[in-house]
């Protein structure tokens, strides 16, 4: 092969790469926050680990998609990064494989183009062979502040998924309060339209979630409540769900949350007397009939749970 249709080949193959790390980048921030839920879930990762990691993961994918389009670095950095961050995506796939078997959305392209673990394995795969292929042929321009620009590109990218969805851990200014206020949970146990719960929670200590079937917030609550839930398996929470039972097959489906015990109470005042307003979800750190805190889903933290508990 002359050296001109090396150009041309090697051409292709670099756009062709540039542009599935770049879709594979821009695909996943309208998911990022489930994705960095998907890393703790698989990973020894904690939360603010992973909502980190998940935002550096999909700028260091821009950067790299940059590089290959714009025939830079390719290479000192491009092929010998790809290669590792498509090894780490691979092994990191196995996990999910092990978990949770080889059906269901990866992620990898967001909700954009749905691909089961086992698809995306064999894409990696693809684009390793087409790396290794590329760095027999090398074909890139260079200058002398090259340094400079790679370090103005890397951080660059970086800088997007952080500054377009920036993460939880960074709004949690402040502690919620102990607010030790009664909860009439009475009202689950003798009510005439609804089926009292399984569980005694008017004696020790609960965290009892109070949600909407079709609200979207209380849908990611319930499944980082899964996911602490399965992590530590003694933690006692409770769903107290609201709303039409035809809906709670797609709660769970979307879910995943059967591993937390749950009970359906309908009665739109006695619900709000509950759960203390209209806001939902309502998590409520429970002990006995006393409410000691109320942090939303996102301040919800496993670490501070466990110690509540052991008071």
């Amino acid at each position: 092969m002359n050296l001109q249709y090396k150009k041309i080949l090697f051409t292709i193959l670099s756009l062709t790469i540039g542009s599935v790390f770049i879709f594979s980048a821009i695909s996943k921030i309208p998911t990022l926050e489930q994705f960095g839920w998907t890393i703790v879930e698989t990973t020894f990762f904690n939360w603010t680990m992973a909502e980190w990691s998940a935002r550096i993961l999909i700028g260091l994918e821009l950067f790299l998609g940059i590089l290959f389009i714009i025939h830079f670095r390719i290479k000192k950095v491009a092929i010998p990064v790809s290669i590792a961050l498509l090894t780490a995506f691979t092994l990191y796939l196995f996990l999910v494989i092990k978990q949770y078997g080889t059906s269901g959305n990866c992620g990898c392209f967001g909700e954009y183009i749905p691909m089961t673990p086992l698809q995306s394995v064999v894409k990696n795969a693809g684009m390793i062979f087409i790396l290794a292929m590329m760095s027999r042929i090398q074909y890139e321009w260079n200058f002398k502040w090259a340094n400079l620009l790679t370090m103005l590109l890397f951080l660059g990218s970086i800088s997007i998924p952080i500054i377009i969805s920036p993460p939880e851990s960074i709004y949690l200014a402040e502690k919620e309060p102990i607010l030790n206020k009664p909860i009439p949970l009475s009202l689950l146990y003798h009510s005439q339209n609804n089926k009292a719960p399984i569980k005694e929670l008017r004696k020790g200590k609960h965290v009892i979630a109070f949600m909407s079937m079709t609200c979207e917030y209380c849908r990611k609550a319930a499944k980082r409540m899964r996911i602490m839930k399965e992590k530590n398996p003694s933690i006692p929470f409770y769903i107290i769900l609201n709303g039409d039972s035809s809906k709670l097959n797609d709660f769970f489906t979307d879910t995943r949350a059967s591993n937390i015990d749950f009970s359906i109470f309908n009665g739109v005042e006695q619900f709000i007397t509950l759960a203390d307003g209209h806001a939902l979800p309502k998590i409520r750190w429970v002990e006995d009939t006393t409410v000691y805190k109320e942090p939303n889903y996102i301040t919800m933290d496993e670490e501070a749970i466990e110690k509540w508990l052991k008071k």
